[in-house]
């Protein structure tokens, strides 16, 4: 049915494939970069510094302060 040397072949092939998929994947999102990965589901853009909340001074994150006053939670 299928030899050794054949089935070495198609394993090579798919490999290939594979590895090439997964490259152009990373060039997609390191070039194209989708706005999914730029900023949260609220429109607050990632790696926002915390900020602190006026009435007990602690410090709290950007998201919090939009759930709170989209009126989430």
């Amino acid at each position: 049915m299928f030899t050794e040397r054949s089935l070495q072949i198609q394993l090579l092939s798919l490999s290939i494939v594979i590895v090439v998929l997964t490259v152009l994947a990373f060039l997609y999102i390191a070039i194209e970069e989708p706005t999914s990965l730029r900023e949260s589901r609220y429109g607050v853009p990632f790696f926002t510094p915390l900020t602190i909340n006026p009435e007990t001074g602690e410090t709290i994150s950007i998201d919090e302060l939009v759930i709170h006053y989209k009126g989430g939670f």
